[in-house]
C-alpha cells in the first residue's frame, strides 16, 4: 500500500491527535542540503590525504577504490582504508570537517583541518545561530521541543551531525546526544526527565563526553542484520505506537531495517517515486522532509498542550538468528630446513655459543639496517630502556620485543616503560594486556629474561616523586618532568622542535614539512602528546642513577630520533640508541599492523601488492618480510621459510618469488601465516 506526502502529513497529525506516540527514524536525507553527501566526503578525504598527510601509498590505494566502487560502497571502503593505513580515528577528522560545512560563524573560519574534542565541539554547538538548518530540521526541532512526549522523547538517526540537537535547543528545548555501542547499549541511559534523546546509530561528529576522547566517533558501516544484540536494542528503542522513517531508504540488509521491520505500524517515507514494498510498512512516495515537517507542525499548531497517552502496544517478540560460521584460515605447513643466509645461528648451535649483545647490535645494523647511535660501540651493554606509548599491541611492538628479548638473553637488563600519561579509564587493563603480550613475545626467544615493567603514570605519582625528592643522590639529576622542562624549553628551542619530538608530524622528515602540513597537523594532534618527552627523559635520568650512561641504550623507531637528538642537545650523557627503520606511510595504530587472523593478514598483503610501490624499501611488504619474517626467525634461531623448494631467506628471494605469478599466491600465504603466528603467539 502506498501514499503521498499529503497523506503522510494527515496520518502523522491524526495519529498524534488520537493520543498515540510516534517514534521518528531519520536518515541522511534530513540534512543533505547542508551536510555533505558521499561525493563531497570523498573529495574531503582526498584533500586531507594529499594536503595534511601527503601519504602517497594511501593516495594510490584510494585511487584504486575510486576505480572499482561507487556511492555508499566507496565511502565505506574509504573509511576502511583509513583504518588500515592510519588508525581507526583518523577518518573522524574528515567527518568533522564535513560537519562543519554546516557551521557558518559571523566571524572567523573553520575551513582548516581540525580534530574537534569534546569541549571544542560543545563550544561550537553552543553557537546555535551559526549553524545552517534546513526548513525540515528547523520545523522538526520546534515539534520535538514543543511536544516531546508525543515523540517518546527520542529520535533515532543514522546521521553523525548535531543539527537535530541544535534545532531543538534553538526552539527552546533541551537535547542530549547518545551513540550506539557495538555491544547493543547506548552511551548513557535512554529516557530523560525532560528534553529529547537523539540516538545516533552510526556515531556522533564529536566525543559525547570528556572521557570519550579516544573512542571511535563515527562508524559508516551499519550493524549487520544478523547482529541479534543490536537488532534487539534498536527494537527496544522503537517504543512508539507508530514508527515513521524518513530520509533513509528501505530494502537495506542492516540491523536498523530489520528492527523497524518487526514493528506493527510503520510509515516509510521515500523521496523518490519507488513504491516497492518493504515488509508490512506503508510506503509514502515523493516525500520531501523540508515540506513534511513544516506541514506537520502547522497541522499540530492548534493541538492542546497535553493529551492522554494511549496504552503501549505489546512488546515485540525477540529476534534471534544463527550467526554465520566463521571462516577457517588454511594452514600452510612450514617448508624447508635450509640454513639461514646469515649462518651464525647454526654455527652458534654447533659451537654452543652465541654472539654478545654488542655483536648482535652490529648484525642488526649491517644485515637489517637498524641504526645504532653510540659513541662507544665496543663497550658492553648493560641496560636497554624501551619506552612504549600505551596502545593496541601491534606488529611493530612484536618486532621490538623480539629484539629486546634477544638482548636480554645475552645478559642485558631490559626496562619497559609504558607512556600512559594520556590514558583513560581503561589504562590499567590495557597495561595488563600489553604486558602479557610482551611476555609472550619474550618467551619466543630462548634464554630471554622478562623485562622490568613500569609506567610513567606511576613514575609521576606524588608518592614516587616525593621519594625521589628526599633522596640526595637523585637530586643530582632531573628525575621529575618539571625539572626536565626547565632544561628542555630554555634557550633557542622552538615550539616546532617540541612538536616534532612529540611526533606531531609522523613519517615526515625535516625537508618535507611545509606550512600547510604544519597547520593541519597542529590542529589535529592532541596536546597530550607534549607530556611524553619530558616524562620519558626524567625516567631515563632516574635509570642513570646507578648505571653508566655509555652502557645504556634506548630502543625505538627511527621516528623517535628527533626526540633523542634533542636529548643530547640538552644533557651531556652519552646514552646510545637503537632505531629500527620506520614503515613508510603506515601509522602505528593502523589495522594493517594489528590484524588478528591469517585471512586478514593475507588480505592486507594482497592489497599492498596492488600498489606500484609494493616492493619499495621500508614500505609495508618490504618491512614485513625484512623484520617480522627474516629477522624474527634469525633472532629465534629458526630455519628460514621456504615455498615450493625455494628459500625465502631474504627480501631479494621473497621479491623474486612474488614476481613469479605461479609462486605468488603460495608465497603470500606463507608470509601471512608467519606474521599471523607472531601476532597470535602460535608456534611456527
Amino acid at each position: 500500500m502506498t501514499g503521498t506526502e499529503q497523506s503522510l502529513v494527515y496520518r502523522l497529525v491524526t495519529t498524534i491527535r488520537q493520543g498515540r506516540d510516534v517514534t521518528l527514524v531519520l536518515g541522511s536525507g534530513l540534512t543533505a542540503a547542508v551536510v555533505p553527501g558521499v561525493d563531497r566526503m570523498i573529495e574531503l578525504a582526498d584533500e586531507f590525504v594529499g594536503q595534511a598527510l601527503q601519504n602517497t601509498d594511501l593516495q594510490a590505494a584510494l585511487a584504486g577504490l575510486r576505480a572499482t566502487r561507487r556511492d555508499a560502497a566507496l565511502y565505506t571502503a574509504y573509511r576502511r582504508a583509513f583504518t588500515e593505513w592510519l588508525s581507526p580515528v583518523e577518518f573522524d577528522i574528515v567527518v568533522q570537517r564535513a560537519t562543519l560545512e554546516a557551521y557558518r560563524p559571523a566571524r572567523g573560519t573553520t575551513g582548516g583541518w581540525e580534530r574537534v574534542g569534546y569541549h571544542r565541539g560543545v563550544q561550537l554547538e553552543e553557537d546555535r545561530d551559526a549553524w545552517s538548518l534546513p526548513p525540515g530540521v528547523e520545523a522538526l526541532g520546534e515539534l520535538l521541543a514543543g511536544q516531546p512526549d508525543r515523540f517518546e522523547r527520542r529520535v533515532i538517526t543514522t546521521n553523525f551531525d548535531p543539527l537535530i540537537e541544535i534545532a531543538v535547543r534553538r526552539a527552546g528545548g533541551t537535547a542530549r546526544s547518545l551513540t550506539l555501542r557495538r555491544d547493543g547499549t547506548f552511551a548513557g541511559p535512554i529516557g530523560p526527565a525532560d528534553g529529547i534523546d537523539v540516538l545516533h546509530l552510526h556515531g556522533y561528529w564529536r566525543p559525547t563526553s570528556e572521557t570519550d576522547e579516544r573512542s571511535l566517533l563515527h562508524d559508516p558501516e551499519p550493524p549487520r542484520a544478523d547482529d541479534t544484540v543490536i537488532v534487539s536494542a534498536l527494537a527496544e528503542a522503537l517504543r512508539g505506537d507508530t514508527i515513521c522513517v524518513a530520509g533513509y531508504p528501505p530494502g537495506r540488509n542492516d540491523a536498523l531495517t530489520r528492527a523497524v521491520g518487526v514493528q506493527s505500524d510503520v510509515l516509510w517515507a521515500r523521496h523518490d517515486d519507488d513504491a516497492s514494498p518493504a515488509g508490512t510498512a506503508l510506503i509514502y512516495v515523493g516525500v520531501d522532509v523540508d515540506r513534511l515537517f513544516p506541514a506537520v507542525r502547522r497541522g499540530l499548531a492548534a493541538l492542546p498542550v497535553s493529551l492522554k497517552r494511549a496504552e503501549p502496544p505489546a512488546p515485540a517478540e525477540p529476534v534471534t538468528t544463527t550467526p554465520p560460521e566463521s571462516a577457517t584460515a588454511p594452514v600452510v605447513a612450514a617448508a624447508g630446513t635450509a640454513l639461514h643466509r646469515v649462518h651464525l645461528p647454526t654455527l652458534e648451535a654447533i659451537l654452543g655459543t652465541r654472539p654478545s649483545a654488542v655483536e648482535l647490535l652490529r648484525q642488526l645494523d649491517y644485515e637489517f639496517r637498524w641504526r645504532r647511535v653510540d659513541d662507544t660501540p665496543d663497550r658492553p651493554l648493560d641496560l636497554v630502556f624501551w619506552p612504549v606509548r600505551l596502545r593496541q599491541p601491534t606488529l611493530i611492538y612484536a618486532v621490538q620485543a623480539t629484539v629486546a628479548a634477544a638482548l636480554s638473553a645475552r645478559g642485558v637488563r631490559v626496562v619497559l616503560c609504558f607512556d600512559d600519561l594520556a590514558g583513560d579509564q581503561h589504562t590499567r587493563s590495557w597495561r595488563a594486556r600489553f604486558t602479557d603480550e610482551v611476555e609472550r613475545w619474550f618467551a619466543l626467544v630462548e634464554g630471554a629474561r622478562p623485562p622490568e615493567v613500569d609506567s610513567l603514570v606511576s613514575f609521576c605519582s606524588p608518592g614516587r616523586v616525593a621519594e625521589r625528592l628526599q633522596d640526595p643522590e637523585l637530586l643530582r639529576r632531573p628525575t621529575h618532568p618539571w625539572a626536565v622542562q626547565l632544561e628542555y624549553y630554555r634557550g633557542d628551542r622552538m615550539i616546532l622542535d617540541v612538536a616534532r619530538a612529540a611526533k606531531a608530524f609522523p613519517g615526515v622528515g625535516d625537508l618535507e614539512i611545509d606550512d600547510a602540513m604544519v597547520g593541519a597537523q597542529i590542529r589535529t594532534t592532541r596536546a597530550e602528546r607534549l607530556m611524553s618527552t619530558p616524562a620519558i627523559w626524567a625516567y631515563l635520568q632516574y635509570l642513570l642513577r646507578d648505571t653508566r650512561p655509555e652502557a645504556v641504550m634506548t630502543l625505538g623507531g627511527e621516528d623517535e630520533a628527533v626526540m633523542w637528538d634533542q636529548w643530547h642537545d640538552t644533557f651531556p650523557d652519552s646514552v646510545g640508541h637503537l632505531f629500527h627503520p620506520v614503515m613508510a606511510n603506515v601509522r602505528q595504530d593502523a589495522r594493517m599492523l594489528g590484524a588478528r587472523s591469517f585471512r586478514e593478514v593475507e588480505d592486507h598483503l594482497r592489497k599492498a601488492m596492488r600498489l606500484e610501490s609494493w616492493d619499495r624499501e621500508d614500505h609495508y611488504l618490504h618491512w614485513i618480510v625484512q623484520h617480522a619474517v627474516v629477522l624474527h626467525r634469525y633472532l629465534r634461531n629458526r630455519p628460514p621459510l621456504s615455498y615450493d623448494g625455494r628459500l625465502l631467506d631474504s627480501w631479494e628471494s621473497v621479491r623474486a618469488a612474488l614476481l613469479d605469478s605461479r609462486l605468488r599466491p603460495g608465497t603470500v600465504r606463507v608470509i601471512a601465516r608467519e606474521v599471523a603466528a607472531l601476532l597470535m603467539h602460535e608456534s611456527v
